[in-house]
């Protein structure tokens, strides 16, 4: 079972859920980043945390982190089901996590499922922190992403 598990269904089709997800320009748009480039499997995408503009509250929790390096080790890209990569859950820490979104379509939208795991390999001081940190930070994001395709419609 991962660390951390969050679903929602957004009432879209799938190639637009998708997009929001794959294509990094988008997936900033909702999430608050801005990359120097696309996801492609294998491959690691820079970019800076930049407030999110679906939602002026989360925005507000982000500035401080405005500028901050972020960085998205791509493992797999499986093209409408499937998008994962590693990442730093802590600025100063080497662990990487890893987060998955899965796609299903279901009833006349698409349930997308967000799993992070690997909280394990963290310092002990460090561990409950991160994983409480980011497990209310994929709350905010689901809502980020349903409003960032809602706002596309």
């Amino acid at each position: 079972m991962p660390d951390i598990e969050r679903s929602i269904v957004i009432r879209s089709t799938l190639d637009r859920v998708w997009s929001a997800i794959v294509d990094s320009t988008a997936f900033g748009t909702w999430f608050g980043a801005e990359f120097d480039g696309p996801f492609a499997v294998g491959s690691t995408t820079s970019g800076r945390i930049v407030p999110t503009r679906m939602d002026a509250e989360v925005a507000a929790a982000q500035e401080p982190h405005r500028g901050a390096p972020l960085t998205a080790e791509v493992i797999a890209i499986e093209p409408k089901t499937r998008f994962a990569f590693r990442w730093h859950p802590l600025a100063d820490s080497e662990v990487q996590t890893t987060v998955e979104f899965a796609l299903a379509e279901e009833g006349d939208g698409v349930r997308v499922t967000i799993t992070e795991d690997g909280f394990a390999a963290l310092p002990a001081e460090q561990r409950d922190a991160a994983r409480d940190g980011n497990d209310g930070g994929w709350d905010a994001q689901t809502r980020l992403l349903a409003a960032y395709l809602e706002r596309a419609a």
